[in-house]
């Protein structure tokens, strides 16, 4: 009890926002049956149709909801790990202000940029601007990003690294709107927080060349089979989206985590 009682003290933001993610989850039931489904969701849930449209608190009163009841798990505990963590080494003041701009950001550009995107005539930008969301996620991965860079070796090319597969990944094989406010948040945090000055260990850089490859293409040929989708490059059903969508992200996401680093050894 005491040791709960520290971490408490030592993390009032983070234990404040999870607490208050719980609470409004009962008072709303989206703890226990889905907020989409509900009435009420496009007024609270953020999205180019809902700032179009003049809710512009919508970025913050989706923050603290989950589209479904299962999602609260991942939701709350990344909030958790990640702004937890940058609470615990850089204090209560910078983790929730790296916290509230970054998820405040990544939702307002990610919006803005699919308002231009859905004027090119591409499918899934027309499809995706007419979607909205809910959630801190986005808040949450800018802050891992950020992070990342105060992390001590090996464990920071191993972070960025997961991190980029993760955001470019998941945008190319399922891509919804909560998977492109990842892309824009990671995005955006990995490359304010690259520092040229590192370099990546040679020992850590030849089984990762190794292990990503055959990892990705098992997790893209997974969803494709398992949760089919329309995704940013296609249906992800047929083989021709995965040949391109595979050698993307193994292009996009080292290049994203490494850029400006080169392997020593």
């Amino acid at each position: 009890m005491r040791r709960v009682t520290e971490v408490v003290r030592r993390l009032p933001f983070t234990t404040a926002v999870v607490v208050v993610m719980l609470v409004v989850g009962v008072a709303t039931g989206a703890l226990w049956s889905a907020a989409a489904d509900r009435p009420w969701y496009p007024e609270v849930a953020f999205g180019v149709p809902s700032l179009a449209e003049g809710r512009w608190w919508t970025p913050v009163t989706g923050s603290f909801l989950a589209v479904v009841p299962a999602a609260y798990v991942p939701m709350a505990g990344t909030f958790a790990l990640f702004v937890g963590a940058a609470e615990w080494v850089r204090g209560t003041r910078y983790a929730a202000v790296v916290a509230v701009a970054g998820q405040l950001g990544a939702v307002l550009l990610s919006a803005a940029l699919l308002a231009v995107l859905r004027w090119t005539g591409w499918d899934w930008a027309e499809r995706t601007a007419g979607t909205l969301d809910v959630g801190f996620s986005a808040g949450s991965l800018w802050v891992a990003a950020l992070l990342s860079a105060s992390a001590p070796p090996p464990w920071r090319s191993r972070v960025r690294l997961g991190l980029a597969l993760y955001v470019v990944g998941s945008f190319a094989f399922v891509g919804t709107l909560s998977d492109w406010e990842h892309l824009v948040a990671g995005v955006a945090g990995l490359v304010v927080a690259r520092s040229p000055r590192d370099r990546v260990p040679r020992r850590e850089a030849v089984p990762v060349a190794v292990a990503v490859p055959v990892l990705v293409v098992a997790v893209g040929v997974g969803l494709s089979v398992f949760l089919p989708s329309a995704g940013p490059l296609g249906d992800t059903s047929r083989p021709a989206t995965l040949a391109i969508a595979i050698p993307l992200v193994l292009l996009a996401a080292p290049l994203l985590a490494f850029a400006g680093r080169r392997p020593v050894s």
